[in-house]
């Protein structure tokens, strides 16, 4: 078993860290400016459509990927899972969705995005930087 194939921890790990990186924006977002129902509307409306992203992305990092081409298929759908949420819902804000257009939904939306993908990137950057540390405990030189 290679390096890349152990330990299956990381994307529920990720996927835990941006929920709860979303719902204190949520927190934050609701308890900050306007308590109107259009805002609460557009904070769901953008908190869901970050959500579904980050659990789409999170069930396909789960499955398992034991051939190069299948890890370059399974990152690919993982990216696009989280992406494309946020970018339909975008396109509905600007087709229709004026009410929740107004209320600020396009910059939570952006806003919520950007977050999840930020702790999904610092988890990475982290992981990468535990399996380059020898097993045995000493430093590499």
């Amino acid at each position: 078993m290679t390096a890349l194939n152990r330990g299956r921890r990381r994307p529920f790990a990720a996927a835990v860290a941006s929920t709860v990186a979303l719902i204190v924006a949520v927190i934050v977002a609701l308890a900050s400016g306007d308590r109107g129902a259009d805002r609460i509307r557009a904070v769901v409306f953008a908190a869901g459509a970050c959500a579904t992203g980050v659990v789409a992305s999170s069930v396909v990092s789960l499955l398992p990927a034991t051939t190069p081409s299948a890890r370059v298929a399974m990152g690919l759908a993982a990216s696009g899972l989280r992406l494309f949420p946020a970018l339909i819902a975008l396109a509905w804000l600007q087709a229709g969705g004026r009410d929740l257009r107004d209320a600020g939904a396009g910059g939570l939306l952006v806003a919520f995005y950007l977050l999840a993908l930020a702790v999904d990137v610092a988890g990475t950057i982290m992981e990468a930087r535990r399996d380059r540390r020898p097993a045995d405990g000493t430093t590499a030189n």
